[in-house]
């Protein structure tokens, strides 16, 4: 049984969530206002709860200061659910901390599935111990850092998540169907431009360690992490 925070000002789809929502024994409490999940993110309340379900256009406040909030206090998991969205704030908001993003319309079987998904990831996550070094710089997946001699980047989760799966697969070709399940938690779409918007961050990250593209992309098929390890790290 899960206890599920849904932060929704729509009363109809709060009550069409709660109504048809898959699994009977989980428990939904609704929140209509910004105001009043501020003040409950801020208390001990919080920690009550399995997972939040958050609205991002709430009328009286910014639902992203409640992510901020969130991620201050808490690793409790969250989804976001929007009518809209470009890439690049759908991006944003997943490196403010969103486990996921969901676009309305959405099916409940589907959100339920996600908000499972989130859950069991925080409760069987497992920290990668396993170190990368290429030439002159190494990255730690268990810190997030990316760093050489005089030089450390701290990466968002999204950003660590992906350069994870390209490193771990280095000189093979990385699907974008395997990138968008391990790293966006989601089935591939062709018009999610997710992956690359990061594929574009790394690449700009590594511009400061190397004066060429390690991360090449493989027309449509994905990308490959065109270093080698050193041989002490294979």
């Amino acid at each position: 049984m899960l206890k599920i925070l849904l932060v929704e000002d729509d009363l109809l789809v709060a009550k069409a969530i709660k109504r048809d929502w898959p699994i009977p024994s989980d428990r939904i409490d609704v929140i209509q206002t910004y105001a009043k999940c501020a003040r409950l993110v801020a208390s001990e309340q919080v920690d009550e709860y399995d997972v939040l379900i958050l609205d991002m256009n709430l009328p009286d406040g910014n639902a992203l200061q409640i992510l901020r909030e969130l991620r201050f206090r808490s690793q409790l998991p969250a989804i976001v659910i929007s009518g809209g969205g470009s890439p690049e704030v759908r991006a944003n908001t997943l490196d403010l901390g969103a486990d996921d993003y969901v676009m309305k319309p959405f099916s409940i079987r589907e959100l339920q599935a996600r908000v499972s998904r989130a859950v069991h990831r925080l409760r069987g996550h497992e920290t990668v111990d396993r170190v990368f070094t290429f030439r002159n710089f190494h990255y730690s997946p268990a810190t997030k850092v990316l760093q050489s001699p005089d030089r450390e980047f701290v990466l968002t989760d999204m950003e660590s998540r992906l350069l994870f799966q390209l490193m771990n697969t280095a000189g093979k070709v990385c699907s974008r169907q395997h990138l968008s399940e391990a790293v966006c938690f989601r089935p591939f779409r062709s018009d999610d431009k997710t992956i690359d918007i990061y594929i574009a961050r790394l690449r700009a990250i590594f511009s400061n360690f190397l004066d060429e593209d390690v991360i090449e992309t493989v027309r449509g098929v994905g990308y490959r992490f065109l270093l080698k390890p050193d041989r002490n790290d294979m």
